[in-house]
């Protein structure tokens, strides 16, 4: 099994892989526009790095302390809060995380459609299936590629993906250090906290979107198992990853400001795209494509996360058991890989995607909450012990379980119907936990279809 697990590049490649994606290009107008200054938008990009980084210490040592694949899913069954754990499971492997991997297939296809406009004249009512087609047809081969050895296949994958992933960063942010040096181009960098809406709410929400890029920073919990030298390779990896992804998204937003105004910034769904446009002559007709190779390593890392978290569920008897199958050789749950592909490609017909993003957003903060509550708990009373297991100050999961809290009251304050449809997917989850997994004897049906009979 040791020959499947992955090692540090690997680890750090996977961090990034996921930290690294649609955000970047989605967020910065979003925290633009609740923030209203060029110098807060870019305070609240470091903000939500220090968060980021708070809740990556704290996984950190749960993850070097409870060392089992699952994420919050095994944690919070370590902490014996089975429905709690079952509940959140089961509204993540058929929406949360499916979810995630159908926006990023979406936006990939809707980059590439964006590219080809420039030599095709596509009829826009087409888009809706071209963009999931396209997606489609990338999801399909990183599938079959988790198919194989994580360490010989996907990994290495992986690593050339987030190698790609920074070199089309790269291009931006060296050609706005160009104009920001060599053309003197510091208009929205004087008065930079002119127009900052110095409002709670509005910068609650755009901590909100801010986070949202950079979410992916515990993904290597949900394959804990198949990491070599956990103590050591979770800290590295998952520090190391934060680091350089935040200052990669600080110095793309300082290269945008340096060309773009603030109004356009304001008004451009997909900043990048208007940058090039203003910067890169007849190259920018290559950035939609760049930047889709860009999420093609963001989608490895939701195929990666995604099944490794159904897995940990089937392990546990929470998800019929056949997703709890690897192959012999490769050490893949290939049926977990599958399945997490297909719920995917049938969420992304579903109308409204980014309203149930901002659903799951409730859930996932909601699983995290409780996370945190049990670790602090667990750990004040001396009951979390593992001799060689990297620890952090109480202060530490506190402070993360408050801004957990804080992102979970605020945005419910402003949109109730998130709270209400978020806590009903949970109930959902509650529902299932006590109809099929909590009886002794269920219906001998389900036995066949579980494979215990």
């Amino acid at each position: 099994m040791s020959n499947h697990k992955i090692g540090l590049i690997a680890a750090i490649s996977y961090t990034i892989g996921d930290i690294v994606g649609s955000g970047i290009f989605v967020s910065p107008t979003s925290i633009l526009n609740h923030t209203g200054s060029v110098g807060l938008s870019l305070c609240v990009w470091a903000l939500c790095a220090f968060i980021s980084l708070f809740g990556a210490l704290c996984y950190i040592e749960l993850g070097t302390t409870i060392r089992k694949s699952g994420n919050d899913f095994a944690f919070l069954s370590h902490f014996g809060w089975h429905p709690i754990a079952a509940a959140f499971m089961w509204t993540s492997v058929t929406l949360s995380y499916p979810s995630t991997m159908a926006i990023q297939a979406i936006t990939l296809g809707e980059y590439v459609v964006t590219g080809l406009n420039n030599w095709i004249d596509m009829d826009p009512s087409s888009n809706f299936y071209a963009y999931r087609l396209i997606g489609f047809s990338v999801i399909w081969p990183l599938m079959f590629l988790n198919f194989f050895s994580l360490r010989k296949v996907a990994a290495s994958f992986q690593i050339a993906a987030t190698g790609a992933k920074l070199l089309v960063s790269a291009i931006i942010i060296v050609t706005g250090m160009y104009f920001l040096i060599f053309k003197q181009s510091t208009s929205n960098f004087q008065n930079s906290f002119s127009g900052t809406v110095w409002k709670p709410d509005q910068l609650v929400l755009g901590v909100y979107s801010g986070l949202f890029a950079y979410n992916g920073w515990d993904v290597l919990n949900f394959g804990a198992e198949e990491i070599e030298n956990p103590r050591r390779t979770l800290p590295i990896a998952a520090l190391t990853g934060i680091f350089i992804s935040a200052t990669v998204f600080i110095l793309m937003n300082v290269s945008y400001f340096t060309v773009l105004t603030v109004q356009e910034f304001k008004e451009s769904p997909a900043v990048a795209v208007i940058f090039a446009e203003k910067t890169l002559g007849d190259f920018q007709y290559a950035v939609p494509f760049l930047i889709s190779v860009l999420l093609v390593g963001s989608l490895n890392t939701g195929v990666f996360a995604c099944s490794r978290y159904m897995y940990a569920g089937a392990k546990s008897h929470v998800v019929p058991s056949p997703f709890r199958l690897v192959h012999t050789q490769s050490k893949s749950p290939r049926i977990a890989v599958f399945a997490e592909v297909l719920i995917a490609i049938g969420l992304s017909f579903i109308g409204n995607l980014d309203q149930i993003i901002s659903y799951m957003s409730f859930a996932l903060w909601s699983q995290r909450t409780f996370t945190q509550i049990g670790f602090i708990y667990f750990k004040w009373n001396g009951k979390l012990k593992q001799d060689d297991a990297f620890t952090v100050p109480i202060f530490v999961p506190i402070v993360f379980l408050f801004i957990c809290i804080a992102l979970l009251v605020i945005p419910a304050y402003q949109d109730f119907y998130v709270a209400i449809y978020g806590l009903s997917l949970i109930v959902g989850g509650f529902i299932i936990y006590f109809i099929f997994i909590l009886p002794k004897r269920l219906p001998s049906f389900l036995y066949v279809i579980d494979g215990i009979d």
